[in-house]
């Protein structure tokens, strides 16, 4: 490969202090924003770091377009940071950087890295590999909903995706949106039958009879149902890279030279370098 990670350790721990944890102007923020996703964009596209990258760039665009097969979560975060870098870091803007510019530098970053692991798993397939599955869960729920409705948007039959989605959903926003997602999606659903653990559709004759027509409109009714009970009471363990960086930290790296596992590590790797622990 031609990008690694620990090339960029060091610019990449001070652009996550200045974005998250400095008092650096809100002009400074969303420059060091434009910079981070720079980064991003080295690691999509395995650029060496002898090689410049802007997020201007024609090349870069159409290199990106060409790996994403035009996948609007990359493309559109690109142009809002190149839209505000450009306002931002040149002197012909003098105005004050308003607070809704701010969130929609923040939100275009985050739509980056997780296009990283949408980009992973159109390589690899979602429900192929349950370690990294578990693994993925140690990123905050707003991340792993932006990559799963991506992954949904690109295969609406999932099980294993349709699953996991939910599941963000009610982390990320609340159980009430996630039975109005439900809803939304009831037709669908209800066509997709659920097998238990993955079970085979030629094994299903073997179920007991009350299970066999159960689809994942049913599963995630009742994923809903009890998990929004249980986070009213107890909240959730992690909403941010500052409180997931322990949990991630403890379980360590994915034991594999496959590279599968070599490629999942390095982007929970990347992800993670200069985040700080919650209070």
């Amino acid at each position: 490969m031609n990008f690694n990670n620990s090339d960029y350790i060091n610019i990449t721990t001070d652009l996550i202090y200045d974005i998250f944890y400095s008092d650096i102007s809100s002009r400074g923020r969303i420059s060091s924003i434009r910079q981070y996703s720079e980064i991003l964009i080295r690691k999509i596209l395995d650029i060496t770091p002898n090689d410049r990258v802007t997020v201007g760039n024609k090349a870069i665009v159409n290199s990106l377009k060409s790996k994403s097969n035009d996948n609007q979560l990359i493309i559109t975060a690109l142009n809002k940071i190149q839209t505000l870098g450009n306002r931002y870091t040149h002197t012909q803007f003098t105005g004050i950087v308003s607070n809704t510019d701010q969130i929609t530098a923040f939100d275009a970053l985050l739509d980056i890295s997780a296009f990283l692991f949408v980009d992973y798993f159109s390589k690899y397939e979602f429900e192929k590999n349950p370690e990294v599955m578990n693994y993925f869960s140690y990123l905050p729920p707003e991340l792993r909903y932006k990559v799963l409705n991506n992954l949904y948007e690109m295969d609406s039959s999932n099980i294993a995706i349709i699953d996991k989605l939910c599941l963000s959903i009610i982390k990320f926003k609340g159980g009430n949106e996630a039975y109005t997602w439900l809803q939304e999606h009831e037709n669908e659903f209800k066509k997709i039958p659920f097998y238990a653990d993955g079970m085979l559709p030629s094994l299903k004759k073997s179920m007991p009879a009350e299970l066999q027509n159960i689809t994942i409109y049913d599963t995630c009714f009742e994923k809903i149902e009890k998990l929004s009970a249980h986070f009213a009471i107890h909240g959730i363990m992690y909403e941010t890279f500052e409180d997931a960086i322990l949990y991630f930290q403890s379980h360590g790296k994915l034991q594999s030279n496959s590279p599968e596992i070599v490629e999942f590590n390095d982007i929970m790797e990347l992800l993670y370098i200069g985040r700080r622990a919650a209070k």
